[in-house]
């Protein structure tokens, strides 16, 4: 069953086996799968994650504006509760309740300022008033009343006998509490009672019907939603488009006042998932731009990184055809530079052992020389000049046996330890120490020298370097730069730690040369600096590519050398190891 998937997938990704496919086409098809299902798999992810926090977010909004609401028009209910408590115990009323010699002005101006008290809270957002009038009823069925708005004196008698009829039927019903409703107002009456409980009359409250119905504006603004004033079982007020019974998703708050009635509103989470249904919309069509986006990047970057295998192919074929100079770039890309790298040693291998076959002969020659001059025995010499040495000690000649000494050092440290590759960095610079020495004096005040060491000494006790790296490059400044000068000349010797590197700078007021003759290998009349360049290249092969000679020089002024070498301790580099 594997080997048959394994099969399936192969001719799917690649196509049938005995055709040969582009690898161009291929990588293209493949990112493009692979950027279609990454996107997919997160869009089903992005789009589940969001429909969640947007159902959750949405479910709470809504419900906070069905409380919102209804507390809205629990506070106004409660300020209701107020007016009417504060009727019943307004000592300015009682007469008036209490069927004593009142007047009607008197006790209507107090019912006013009592409601006056309270005249901020009965205003709505709207700026439309909660309780538009107020009707007070005693005993004997006398009235006085308080009217948010002022009507003629026509209007007001009208209204009177109104209430009073409408008061008449309260009684009738026998109930605490009787509403009834108009087209523009919700009718409350109640009855009033004193500290006692005794019953002190009645009033009506006429409730602004619109005012009540504008507190709900943003429920209505839903799709499916509902809402009623319920007293008891029975149904005041109220408007829906849903049938709450029927529908089986419902979002609702309920709130009890007092006088007797419950404020009830519900809304369907059909309007959830109806405003849902834009937002997966757009998050569908972005998804499918992206991956139209994505399919166009991958066949951008196919071919951006397919263009250097081309150039890699038409680079063998020349090679084929026996260019062995052809080379190529470098590329930011690991892998492509990985392969310019072992083309381009591959060339020069070719030429490399092209040149050896032309070469073989004088190699041969210089094999040869080689092997006579090794004949003569460095240990003969050696032992002569520390005889020599001895003899001039005994006859009392110290500035002779001095310099036989160092001759013998020189030459001990040059040609003695020939197995070792890496010496200690101060014994190089004894040798260095060594040859200027016998060059001073020999020539006195005309070749002069200093060695300094940056930083603390102790730091380089431990450092090792390539033999006679430094050395050659001294006795080239002497011979080849003060020598010839006329004038006195000075060699100054700077040793130190540069960037996890060591670098030896070596400075002379010679004569001078063209310093490109050395980087470019060529001869001049001169000189053909063939000891600088054989040191540079003897760094590289030990410590590579990295280190070496750095030459600036002037005709006339003066030579700097700039050795730059590894930090090398012991057996390991402390940074590094390219040796």
């Amino acid at each position: 069953m594997s080997k048959w998937i394994k099969k399936k997938m192969e001719t799917f990704l690649w196509g049938p086996k005995e055709k040969p496919y582009s690898l161009r086409k291929q990588l293209s098809r493949v990112i493009t799968y692979c950027c279609i299902v990454a996107v997919t798999i997160q869009a089903i992810v992005m789009v589940s994650m969001i429909i969640s926090q947007y159902v959750r977010q949405e479910r709470e909004d809504t419900l906070y504006i069905l409380e919102s609401d209804n507390s809205k028009m629990e506070t106004k209910f409660q300020y209701l509760k107020e007016i009417a408590l504060a009727i019943q115990h307004d000592l300015g009323l009682k007469t008036f309740f209490w069927r004593q010699k009142y007047n009607e002005k008197t006790v209507t101006a107090q019912l006013e300022n009592t409601a006056s008290l309270f005249a901020e809270r009965n205003l709505l957002e709207t700026s439309e008033p909660f309780i538009e009038k107020i009707y007070l009823f005693n005993g004997e069925k006398d009235v006085i009343c308080h009217l948010y708005y002022p009507v003629t004196v026509a209007e007001y008698d009208a209204y009177k006998k109104k209430y009073q009829l409408l008061y008449d039927k309260f009684l009738e019903s026998k109930t605490n509490f009787y509403y009834y409703i108009e087209d523009d107002f919700v009718n409350l009456c109640m009855y009033l009672y004193d500290t006692d409980m005794k019953n002190m009359g009645g009033c009506v409250f006429v409730l602004n019907k619109s005012a009540i119905e504008n507190n709900y504006s943003n429920l209505e603004k839903m799709t499916y939603y509902s809402r009623s004033i319920m007293q008891g079982d029975k149904k005041i007020l109220g408007k829906e488009n849903i049938s709450i019974e029927k529908h089986p998703y419902i979002l609702e708050n309920t709130i009890h006042t007092g006088f007797g009635l419950s404020f009830h509103v519900a809304v369907s989470e059909w309007v959830i998932l109806q405003s849902l249904g834009n937002t997966v919309f757009i998050l569908v069509f972005i998804s499918s731009i992206v991956i139209i986006l994505l399919s166009i990047l991958a066949r951008i970057l196919v071919l951006y990184y397919m263009q250097p295998l081309d150039t890699v192919a038409e680079k063998i074929k020349l090679v084929g055809k026996g260019n062995f100079d052809t080379k190529l770039d470098e590329y930011r890309v690991e892998e492509l530079q990985n392969i310019s790298n072992t083309f381009n040693e591959m060339t020069d291998y070719i030429n490399r052992l092209i040149k050896e076959v032309y070469e073989t002969q004088l190699i041969a020659q210089q094999a040869q020389i080689q092997y006579l001059q090794a004949q003569m025995n460095p240990h003969f010499l050696f032992n002569v000049l520390s005889m020599i040495e001895m003899r001039a000690a005994l006859n009392g000649d110290d500035e002779v046996r001095e310099m036989l000494y160092k001759l013998s050092r020189l030459y001990q440290g040059k040609i003695f330890r020939k197995n070792e590759h890496f010496i200690s960095l101060l014994e190089e610079m004894e040798i260095v120490d060594f040859y200027l020495s016998i060059q001073n004096s020999r020539f006195g005040d005309k070749i002069t020298y200093n060695i300094h060491y940056v930083g603390d000494e102790e730091l380089y006790k431990t450092l090792l370097v390539p033999k006679l790296s430094i050395e050659p490059i001294v006795e080239n400044a002497v011979c080849h730069g003060l020598e010839p000068k006329k004038e006195n000349g000075h060699i100054s010797i700077i040793v130190l730690v540069l960037e996890d590197k060591l670098v030896v700078l070596i400075r002379d007021n010679g004569v001078g040369f063209d310093s490109k003759t050395v980087i470019e290998k060529k001869e001049d009349k001169n000189h053909t600096h063939v000891g600088l360049w054989n040191t540079n290249k003897m760094i590289h092969n030990l410590c590579g590519n990295q280190y070496g000679l750095e030459i600036q020089s002037k005709v006339g002024e003066g030579t700097t050398v700039q050795v730059v070498l590894p930090i090398k301790s012991g057996e390991e580099y402390v940074e590094g190891n390219d040796c």
